[in-house]
C-alpha cells in the first residue's frame, strides 16, 4: 500500500515513536551478536589497522558523524580525529560499516588512481536504499551504459545548447518572486526552491509550481534521512525518507508514463530532456532502460544537481555580503555584461564566458567550503597504505578538507 504524503508531512520526523521501545530490545540484541562477530573476526589474523575506534558495533561513531553533518561542521569529525590520533589516516565505523579516512592530496590520490583495480565506487546503505540501482550506487558494466546514455545531458555541451536560456528565464522568475522588495531574507531556504525548479526543468521539463512544490517537500524528507542511521522503524528519519522516497518514484513513474503517452500519439517528444532521451535512446546492446531505472537516475539526479549547488549558491551569498569589495567587482562585471544585451534578451555562452571575476569567487568558495564532504570507496582486496592494513570489504573514504 502506498504511503499518504499528507501523513508523512504530518508526521515527519523529531521525536521517535513510542513503537521504538519494542525496538530497541531488538537492537539490543543485534549489538551482541555483532560483538560476538566482531571478536571472532579479529581472531582471524592479525591486522595492522590505523588508529581510531571503531565505537559501538553496528552504530559505531555514526551518532556524532550524523549530528555533526546536521550542525553542518562535517570537517570537525575528521579534525578531530585527525589531532587525536596524530594520523592523517584513521578508522571508523559509520552506518554499520568499518570505514578508514584518508585525509589530504595522498589519500586522495591513492583512491582516484586506482580507479577499479583495488577499490570500487561505494555510498551509504541510506542512499543505496533510497535512489536504489542509478548511476551513483552501480559498479562495472552497468555504470557505465548508464553514464553513456545520460552523459550528453550532464555535460558542457548541454550548459550551452539546452540550459543557459532556461536558466536565465527561470532565474529572473524567481528573483521577482522570491527576492523583489524583501530586506530580509532565508537564502538558503529560497535557494532550495530555486535548485529544485531548475533540476525538474532540466530533467523532466517539468513546470507546474505546485508539482514541484510538492515533489520539493517530500525531496527535503529524503535528504533528512540521506545522512541517518539507517533504520527503517516509525518515527525515524530514515523511516519518513523512504516512505518519501517511494512517494516521489510514484510521482516520477506517472510523469514518465506522461511522456511515453504523449511520444506514442505525436511519434515524437517536443522535450528536449533527459527523460525523453532515456525513453527514445537503447544502450549499444539495444536495451532500453527500465522505467524503474530512469526514476531512480532521475531522482539521484535531483539530488545531486541541487542539493550541493544550493548550499554553494548560499555561502556564495554569505560571501559576498561579508567582502563588499568582493561583492562590487562582481556586480560590476555583471553590469558590464548587462548592458550589453537587449530588452528581453537573454544570457548565452558567450556572456557566461566573460564572467571571469564572478567565477574565480566561485571556484573560491568552492575551495574554502567543498558541497561534498567526501568520497566514499569499498576495498576489493586486503589493500596495505602508508604501512597499515585495510582488509577486503572495508569502506574508505577520502575527505575534502585534509
Amino acid at each position: 500500500m502506498t504511503p499518504c504524503w499528507d501523513e508523512i508531512l504530518r508526521r515527519s520526523p523529531t521525536l521517535m515513536d513510542p513503537t521504538l521501545t519494542g525496538v530497541l530490545i531488538v537492537l539490543a540484541s543485534i549489538l551482541i551478536l555483532s560483538t560476538a562477530r566482531f571478536i571472532h573476526t579479529k581472531k582471524k589474523r592479525s591486522w595492522n589497522l590505523p588508529p581510531g575506534s571503531l565505537g559501538w558495533p553496528v552504530i559505531g561513531e555514526s551518532v556524532e558523524f550524523v549530528r555533526l553533518s546536521r550542525e553542518g561542521r562535517p570537517e570537525k569529525f575528521v579534525a578531530d580525529r585527525v589531532s587525536k590520533y596524530k594520523s592523517r589516516i584513521f578508522k571508523t565505523s559509520l552506518m554499520g560499516e568499518a570505514v578508514v579516512v584518508l585525509s589530504g592530496q595522498a589519500g586522495n590520490k591513492f583512491l582516484f588512481s586506482n580507479g577499479s583495480k583495488l577499490v570500487a565506487s561505494w555510498w551509504p546503505v541510506t542512499i543505496q536504499k533510497l535512489f536504489g540501482v542509478c548511476l551513483s550506487t552501480s559498479n562495472g558494466e552497468e555504470a557505465k551504459q548508464m553514464k553513456k546514455l545520460m552523459s550528453y545531458f550532464l555535460s558542457p555541451a548541454a550548459i550551452q545548447q539546452l540550459y543557459i536560456t532556461k536558466m536565465d528565464f527561470v532565474t529572473q522568475q524567481h528573483l521577482h518572486t522570491y527576492w523583489h522588495g524583501d530586506k530580509t531574507l532565508k537564502v538558503f531556504h529560497v535557494v532550495k526552491l530555486y535548485t529544485f525548479e531548475l533540476a525538474c526543468r532540466f530533467f523532466m521539463s517539468v513546470e507546474d509550481p505546485n508539482q514541484i512544490n510538492k515533489l520539493s517537500v517530500l525531496f527535503h524528507i529524503v535528504l533528512k534521512g540521506v545522512i541517518s542511521l539507517p533504520l527503517n522503524v516509525p518515527g525515524t528519519r530514515f523511516y519518513y525518507a523512504t516512505r518519501a522516497s517511494a512517494l516521489i518514484k510514484e510521482e516520477l513513474l506517472a510523469i514518465l508514463k506522461e511522456r511515453r503517452e504523449m511520444m506514442r500519439q505525436d511519434g515524437t517528444s517536443t522535450a528536449n530532456d533527459l527523460l525523453s532521451h532515456l525513453l527514445l535512446t537503447p544502450d549499444d546492446d539495444g536495451n532500453f532502460m527500465s522505467d524503474l531505472h530512469i526514476v531512480n537516475n532521475i531522482l539521484v539526479l535531483l539530488f545531486a544537481g541541487h542539493d550541493t549547488s544550493s548550499v554553494t549558491i548560499t555561502l556564495l551569498v554569505k560571501k559576498l555580503g561579508e567582502l563588499p569589495h568582493v561583492y562590487e567587482k562582481v556586480l560590476q562585471e555583471q553590469r558590464e555584461i548587462a548592458s550589453s544585451k537587449e530588452v528581453g534578451q537573454f544570457l548565452n555562452w558567450n556572456d557566461i564566458q566573460k564572467m571571469k571575476y564572478s567565477w574565480n569567487v566561485v571556484s573560491e568558495v568552492l575551495r574554502l567550503y567543498p558541497a561534498i564532504s567526501g568520497t566514499f570507496r569499498e576495498a576489493l582486496e586486503d589493500i596495505t597504505y602508508e604501512g597499515y592494513d585495510i582488509p577486503k570489504g572495508w569502506k574508505m573514504e577520502t575527505n575534502n578538507w585534509g
